[in-house]
């Protein structure tokens, strides 16, 4: 995209790693307090931008902007 003239704003996997959590694991952090639930979560969406797990994702999101 840059070689086209976008600047990259982010690169995010559209699944991430609690794709592959079983529904076990996935009840446990629903179960737990909403804060760390919360940590939970923002921990999702922080290595949904990680490049090092982009492959996990089935999907990419890609966010640019013309230059």
């Amino acid at each position: 995209m840059e070689s086209n003239g976008f600047e990259t704003m982010a690169l995010i996997g559209s699944t991430n790693i609690g794709a592959i959590l079983t529904n076990e694991q996935q009840q446990y952090w629903a179960e737990q307090s909403e804060e760390e639930y919360k940590k939970f979560i923002d921990l999702l969406i922080r290595t949904a931008k990680d490049p090092s797990v982009l492959g996990v994702s089935s999907h990419l999101l890609y966010i640019g902007r013309k230059t």
